[in-house]
């Protein structure tokens, strides 16, 4: 037999009951109390509500079911308008999914190419402050500065498909929880995603900049936050290459210092073979 809730302590109680065995609470009261409540939620401030719409989905009129207080129609009503936005954004995350594992694969092809003409792991160890800074905005035409980018770029696609696949388990067992009748876990980008975009958000600024500025006008918060974070990165990034062309160009104007005179070296090192 299906039980119902006592709305004062909140215990299983069967549906005939007429006194919650608990807290000795009147069923029959308490049930009454909830209905008039519920009417009254239902005619608001613009007045009664539409009996037909009242029949068709009487949660959207305010009532509450028989055993149950407003927290858990509010709960009921929340998730099953979950579901539905869920069951919706599935094939969404299944595209999203296959383009970060594409892109992944694509620039780790590509890290492994620049690795090659940039002869290797050892070649990674000459590299300097220094020599990225002379380089200026041709940055980009060193094959070890573009490893390291499509590289970082592979490990961005490979962390956003773990954390859409966890995203996307998250989603069918939310779903699968509505429809037992269960309370679901609410679902947020994962860590994985987010640490994915902001990676490729600092190696791919242009794309991260418009990206961010996309989720930026999105109605979820969290896609919201993690577009303002993508923002600040890209940001961030551009102005590093801005201040590394604007220190190549300052170097070159600077005048050289000349060299000593050929006479005044072969003194010089005459002198610290003596010394």
């Amino acid at each position: 037999m299906r039980s119902t809730i006592c709305p004062k302590c909140h215990s299983r109680v069967a549906p005939s009951d007429v006194v919650c065995m608990d807290c000795g609470a009147d069923l029959i009261d308490a049930r009454h109390d909830i209905v008039e409540q519920a009417k009254k939620e239902a005619r608001g401030p613009s007045g009664p509500a539409s009996p037909a719409a009242a029949v068709a989905n009487p949660a959207a009129a305010g009532m509450v079911l028989p055993g149950e207080n407003a927290e858990e129609k509010r709960l009921r009503i929340f998730d099953k308008q979950e579901a539905e936005k869920l069951r919706a954004q599935r094939p969404a995350q299944a595209v999203l999914i296959a383009i970060a594992l594409v892109g992944a694969i694509v620039a780790a092809v590509m890290a492994g190419n620049y690795l090659k003409q940039a002869g290797g792991l050892a070649s990674l160890k000459g590299l300097s402050v220094k020599e990225i800074k002379d380089l200026g905005l041709n940055v980009f035409s060193d094959p070890r500065i573009m490893f390291l980018t499509t590289a970082f770029l592979a490990l961005a696609g490979l962390l956003c498909v773990i954390g859409e696949l966890k995203r996307l388990l998250g989603t069918n067992c939310a779903i699968a929880c509505v429809d037992a009748g269960e309370t679901p876990n609410l679902i947020h980008i994962s860590s994985f995603t987010q640490a994915g975009l902001l990676i490729a958000s600092f190696f791919a600024a242009p794309l991260g900049l418009l990206l961010g500025l996309v989720f930026k006008f999105s109605k979820d918060p969290d896609t919201r936050t993690i577009g303002g974070l993508m923002i600040y990165v890209s940001v961030a990034a551009l102005g590093v290459l801005v201040l590394n062309w604007v220190w190549s160009l300052a170097s070159q104007s600077l005048p050289q210092p000349k060299a000593a005179p050929k006479e005044l070296q072969e003194g010089l090192s005459l002198l610290r073979r003596l010394v």
